[in-house]
């Protein structure tokens, strides 16, 4: 009956309801609480653009059974569904969402007895760290770092949570998270039967998995298990890492300099999350053939470039800035100042401006370049 409001109908609604609305304060995984449905209700602090979606149904899960309950009841079968994260690499392409949104806040983390394993030949003690799906992201990579244990420590303050974390294969600064990943243990919605795939099944490739294909949404994931090394050498080779730590006078970082060392340069970088919105790296890097890398390069000779078995990569944010966008604002959204990659909105705007902007860019990048760049961010 929603589909007949207004806009302004569907958000007095919304005023309503958050007055009477009671959030569930128990997490703990084995609670017996069924998950309340909470309807036209404002998912703007779930997603880190910042944008007031409102969603017409939406239901937090703070435990598996009552997930089990709503699969029992039918829930998923006929409305359109999200299962929502941390909203860190989502855009809502309007502003009401006319379908169910699920959010997982199962919490809790198991560090298993460490073992050993042969890698590249030699043999090396790992432990496995199984996390809940509802934990944050950046708490999680801390947690892994105070209890040195490694693999996770490049990925730090990647905003977000962890069941969000392979669906994405998220990555930074030459570290995917698919290289720690042993298993994803998942639902199936349609049934309610337990799915549980190992890191091949997930076919992880460049921000992508099994996960973001359409048939395969209906995987909730419950919680993942990583493999961490309890030794191993850091990866100071990508970015500025090396000359920062040099400023510092470390040459032989510690797990936690390396850490810090990391968090320093996303914080001179990218916005401060929950300040201004945001979803990090707006766009991905694309790969070009080499013989257009080689006719561009001799234009470009300052271009940067990183070759691989698929072709060439060229850093994203340096062709946004070479084609005149860097800190460009226009209406209420715009382009970071530091850093061209990130698409930014500063508050009371709308979806529509944002990827009114990014088309704009598009063609402005294949116009100088040839090259088209595509949106790393999921739009809703």
């Amino acid at each position: 009956m929603f589909l007949c409001l207004t806009f302004a109908e569907k958000k007095l609604i919304l005023k309503k309801n958050s007055m009477n609305s009671q959030q569930t304060t128990d997490n703990r995984q084995q609670t017996s609480t069924i998950s309340r449905r909470r309807d036209m209700t404002s998912i703007q602090k779930m997603n880190t653009m910042g944008f007031d979606v409102v969603a017409k149904h939406f239901y937090e899960i703070n435990s598996l059974i009552e997930l089990d309950e709503l699969i029992k009841k039918n829930i998923f079968d006929d409305d359109k569904f999200l299962i929502l994260g941390g909203g860190s690499n989502i855009l809502f392409s309007d502003e009401y969402f006319d379908g169910t949104i699920i959010h997982s806040n199962l919490k809790g983390k198991t560090i298993f007895d460490s073992q050993q394993s042969t890698d590249n030949g030699q043999q090396s003690s790992f432990t496995t760290v199984r996390c809940m799906s509802g934990e944050v992201w950046k708490d999680f990579v801390d947690f892994t770092i105070k209890n040195n244990l490694y693999g996770l420590e490049n990925l730090v303050d990647i905003p977000g949570s962890v069941g969000a974390s392979p669906v994405q294969n998220i990555g930074a600064y030459g570290v995917e998270v698919k290289d720690c990943i042993d298993r994803v243990h998942t639902i199936d919605l349609s049934n309610g039967s337990r799915v549980t795939f190992n890191n091949e099944d997930c076919h992880f490739a460049y921000r992508d998995s099994i996960f973001k294909r359409e048939e395969n949404k209906k995987y909730f994931i419950v919680s993942v298990d990583f493999k961490l090394k309890t030794k191993g050498e850091l990866k100071l080779e990508y970015g500025n890492i090396k000359d920062y730590l040099l400023k510092k006078n470390i040459e032989s970082p510690t797990l936690s300099e390396l850490a810090n060392a990391i968090k320093d340069i996303r914080a001179e970088k990218l916005p401060e999350v929950g300040v201004v919105g945001s979803v990090g790296s707006f766009f991905q890097n694309p790969i070009v053939e080499f013989n257009l890398f080689q006719r561009l390069k001799e234009t470009y000779p300052d271009m940067p470039s990183y070759p691989n078995d698929k072709g060439v990569k060229i850093p994203a944010g340096w062709l946004i800035d070479k084609a005149g966008w860097k800190g460009h604002k226009e209406n209420h959204v715009g382009v970071w100042d530091k850093q061209a990659l990130v698409l930014v909105h500063y508050g009371g705007g709308t979806p529509k401006e944002i990827l009114d902007l990014m088309k704009k860019i598009q063609d402005s990048v294949f116009e100088k370049f040839g090259i088209e760049i595509k949106p790393e961010v999921n739009i809703i």
